[in-house]
């Protein structure tokens, strides 16, 4: 295992396209529209196959709904205030925000001291800290880089 392997903290495509789809779902349905998969994938560059695979894991976990017709598609179940990062990562991939340790292979002293010093206070910070992260605050963040970036001016040789 590689030094880098082992400080950082692999997200899924899974949940990185599942976060990106939920900010999406927040901005588009601020004013109560419902928001069809394609303009998630369309917007975003994602598969919109892909996206089919990852909504019904956010959808079983009460943090978007389904509607269902021709003008179908997926709005919050709830405020972006009230879903926590925590809430989107254990529905997209519950490994992520759980205790690591290492590999098996190695004397049970030092993995437990490693544990112990280690991957509990680094699994411990970031839990409680994306358990107080809001989608509500990512899309707060996410409107104002897009609004500073429709504010720059535009310079034409």
């Amino acid at each position: 295992m590689r030094y880098e392997e082992m400080i950082c903290m692999k997200i899924s495509t899974k949940v990185e396209c599942g976060i990106i789809a939920l900010v999406d779902i927040a901005v588009n349905s601020a004013k109560g529209d419902i928001v069809k998969v394609a303009a998630i994938s369309e917007r975003n560059n994602i598969s919109a196959k892909y996206l089919e695979q990852i909504l019904p894991h956010l959808r079983q976990s009460h943090i978007i709904n389904s509607v269902k017709g021709a003008s179908g598609g997926y709005v919050l179940a709830r405020p972006s205030a009230d879903i926590t990062l925590k809430e989107i990562v254990d529905a997209l991939d519950n490994t992520i925000l759980s205790h690591s340790i290492f590999s098996e292979k190695l004397d049970s002293a030092a993995n437990t001291a490693i544990s112990q010093c280690l991957w509990e206070p680094v699994t411990h910070y970031m839990q409680n800290f994306s358990a107080k992260l809001t989608l509500r605050e990512i899309t707060d963040r996410f409107s104002e880089i897009q609004n500073a970036e429709s504010e720059a001016p535009m310079y034409y040789i």
